[in-house]
């Protein structure tokens, strides 16, 4: 071995190994062809000839694995919906999630061969497999309970002050009492509404400090809301100073309520009037020597409860949380659509008693069944979704779910119907026994009865924001018991006051088109699965 010889194996034992490997298919033109090529690839086949006439390179390959895909769309489709439908325990609610995920049945029909979304919904059922086992809260139907009972209670007090309204007509005067205590009602229910809505919005979307501040705002202005209304009766009906303490005093219960409902501090509401109630039937069995008495508890009742409503909205929500002004603009449509019902409402209720207030009593005291039973109403609206929920369970169909949801809605129509009809039958025997009873009086009674059952699909419609169609159905009927009231020569907002029966089977007839208007509302959205999510 020569030293040059010895050189190169000396370097080539340092240097990195460089795969060897034939250049591209070509051919020798001399007889001298290279006998390799160095190039820094991975190598695959080497074939060299010396002396080569021909070098011939085969392409490099490799093993390539590609994924298991399956070939049946549903399976992805399947997959992408399995976090939604994780505790899906029937199709119902499979069919529910594939509607509210933006399937119609013609994309059923053209990307998944199925007749319409609830085939489809069947056999994406059937291959999510068995549902993951729910487990259940223990005091779950403890709190169901409570929450019955606190729902139950709200028609009863909002009522607690009436316990002192009789001395406060013996203070002040029937008539303008009663009409100051009408305008102001309606007033607070326009306004607790709206106020109620907002705060429940900000609540929701996480902004607890916003919606405690909104409600402390409103509360305090509650007051000056109800001396304006008490201002404006004593301009039209006439009074004294005592009406816009009166209507005030009205304007800030009701807000006071709304705040202590909204905490749920029911209790703290009920504390705080109960003495009053106490004090206002001790009046009305003693007679005017407790007067005095009765409406200083009843004052001293409604200071507590405004007191512990400002008390409550303090120490909600962190300093540092979002601001809430984005969130009240996306919601002004809500908002727009919650006051115009609640004035809506309120004109209903008051353009057909409020003409009977100054000259028959028995007439306009027909919409107290109605006050005393919406706690109920509310409380059956309130159940509805879980029994919509149950029904999907229970359902094997659309058409068996659709049916079933209308049995529940006429089920609790009837019992909606019922309760302030077995009240309205409690005032007819009062009515009855003071000498008081007559029959426009009765079709009052009976009106507001139905408009108990009006309610109801009135809350039904609110829970699925439909106020545009509220707001007009309640337009509708205002119109057509006023206008054919006018024609007829029955109107006394037209002062046409001689024919009061006549008046009020109108109204009767109005409030029953009402309720029709209302269910008509809800007959396409109703039987709707992807509502009961």
């Amino acid at each position: 071995m020569t030293v040059d010889d010895k050189v190169t194996a000396e370097e080539d034992a340092v240097r990195p190994y460089v795969p060897v490997i034939p250049g591209p298919r070509r051919y020798a033109e001399d007889t001298t062809p290279p006998t390799e090529i160095i190039i820094d690839v991975e190598p695959t086949q080497v074939i060299v000839e010396d002396p080569p006439t021909e070098i011939i390179v085969e392409p490099p390959t490799h093993t390539v694995v590609l994924p298991r895909v399956s070939t049946d769309p549903l399976d992805e489709l399947v997959d992408r919906m399995r976090p939604t439908l994780v505790r899906a325990v029937d199709a119902l609610q499979v069919a529910a999630a594939l509607e509210a995920d933006g399937f119609t049945d013609r994309i059923a029909r053209v990307e998944y061969g199925f007749s319409d979304v609830f085939a489809l919904a069947l056999e994406v059922f059937r291959r999510l497999g068995p549902p993951a086992v729910a487990v259940g809260e223990p005091n779950a139907a403890a709190r169901n309970w409570r929450s019955s009972v606190r729902v139950l209670a709200h028609g009863p007090l909002y009522a607690l002050p009436s316990a002192v309204f009789p001395a406060v007509l013996g203070l002040l005067g029937q008539r303008s009492v009663v009409l100051a205590l009408t305008v102001a009602s309606a007033l607070g229910w326009m306004y607790a509404g709206t106020v109620a809505y907002g705060a429940y919005r900000l609540l929701g979307a996480e902004r607890p400090r916003a919606a405690s501040r909104l409600l402390r705002i409103t509360t305090l202005a509650a007051p000056a809301a109800g001396a304006l209304a008490g201002l404006a009766v004593i301009a039209v009906a006439g009074g004294g100073w005592g009406l816009i303490l009166l209507a005030a005093g009205q304007l800030a219960y009701q807000l006071a309520g709304t705040v202590l409902v909204f905490y749920r501090r029911e209790g703290w509401q009920l504390a705080s009037m109960l003495p009053a109630v106490v004090a206002g039937g001790a009046y009305l069995a003693a007679g005017p020597a407790l007067q005095p008495a009765a409406l200083a508890t009843a004052a001293v009742g409604v200071l507590a409860a405004f007191g512990a409503a400002l008390w409550i909205t303090r120490g909600h929500g962190e300093r540092t949380e979002p601001s809430a002004r984005p969130l009240l603009r996306v919601q002004l449509p809500g908002i727009a659509g919650v006051t115009c019902y609640g004035f809506v409402s309120a004109v209903f209720l008051l353009h057909a008693g409020a003409p009977y207030l100054l000259t028959r009593l028995d007439i306009a005291i027909g919409v107290a069944p109605l006050i005393a039973a919406m706690g109920f109403v509310e409380w059956r609206a309130e159940r509805y979704r879980a029994l919509a929920v149950a029904l999907t369970q229970r359902s094997s169909s659309p058409a068996e779910f659709h049916r079933k949801v209308w049995l529940v809605v006429a089920r609790e129509t009837v019992a909606c119907l019922a309760v302030p009809g077995a009240l309205g039958l409690m005032l007819i025997g009062v009515l009855a026994a003071v000498g008081k009873l007559s029959a426009p009086g009765i079709v009052m009674i009976a009106a507001h009865v139905v408009l108990g059952g009006a309610y109801y699909s009135a809350f039904l419609l609110a829970g699925f924001e439909r106020f545009g169609w509220l707001c007009a159905s309640m337009v509708a009927a205002l119109i057509l018991h006023a206008g054919t009231a006018a024609l007829l020569g029955a109107s006394p907002l037209f002062g046409q006051t001689t024919a009061p029966l006549t008046d009020t089977t109108l109204y009767l007839g109005s409030v029953v088109a009402l309720l029709g208007l209302f269910l008509l509302g809800l007959a396409p959205i109703l039987g709707q699965v992807r509502h009961y999510r």
